[in-house]
């Protein structure tokens, strides 16, 4: 049975987001001159903190939940108002994960670095439309998007199984191979590559990558 630690402090964590919203409505252009492309990570404690002791940290819930949304949403136009002083071509996207929001993102690209990240995730080519009513106040807000159907996925190699392997015990091996078996069974889908590698993916949880202007 999974154990979440219980959040506290809420007011404070209001506090901490609203902090680091601020502080990341800023894009800097000159560090974007030069990497061609940034990010917007989450990081407010205890939702970006390493569980330990066998705890787990619960996603975020309620004003907390919306509150994070919102700010996303802020620093996306934030950063779209700026790349549009560039007066050249770029690609912002917000990356807003349904199951794990707080690894949701704002990244942006311009330059040899447009493309970067349009194959950052596996979209279906049976798309499906953003649950809109399930973001209460900000359903609105979020309608103003552009939004794509995308997966969050985990996934491994026969390469992987290999080397795993080798690094067992003998009384493990047998363990480990039960173990791959059940997840290539639950792979809901494959690919080869030219070395004839396969790779097994499994599914996480839903992404939407939603844009304005185009820029997906």
């Amino acid at each position: 049975m999974i154990k979440y630690k219980k959040i506290r402090g809420h007011n404070r964590i209001l506090k901490d987001i609203e902090d680091w919203k601020n502080y990341n409505k800023d894009l800097d252009l000159e560090y974007l001159d030069k990497a061609k492309r940034n990010y917007c990570k989450f990081w407010v404690s205890p939702f970006c903190d390493i569980a330990v002791l066998g705890s787990e940290i619960p996603t975020p819930k309620g004003k907390i939940r919306s509150k994070i949304i919102e700010s996303f949403i802020e620093i996306y136009d934030a950063w779209d108002a700026k790349l549009k002083t560039l007066n050249k071509p770029y690609h912002l996207v917000l990356w807003l994960f349904e199951n794990n929001l707080e690894r949701s993102q704002v990244v942006c690209a311009i330059d040899g670095l447009l493309d970067f990240y349009k194959i950052s995730f596996y979209r279906p080519k049976s798309q499906k439309e953003i649950p809109l009513q399930n973001f209460g106040k900000l359903s609105e807000k979020l309608s103003e998007f552009n939004w794509i159907y995308a997966h969050e996925e985990g996934y491994f190699t026969e390469e992987d199984v290999k080397f795993e392997m080798e690094m067992v015990d003998d009384g493990e091996v047998s363990d480990i191979l039960k173990w791959y078996k059940q997840k290539r069974k639950t792979s809901y889908r494959t690919f080869t590559n030219e070395e004839g590698v396969i790779t097994y993916y499994q599914k996480l949880g839903n992404i939407w990558i939603g844009s304005k202007n185009g820029c997906e």
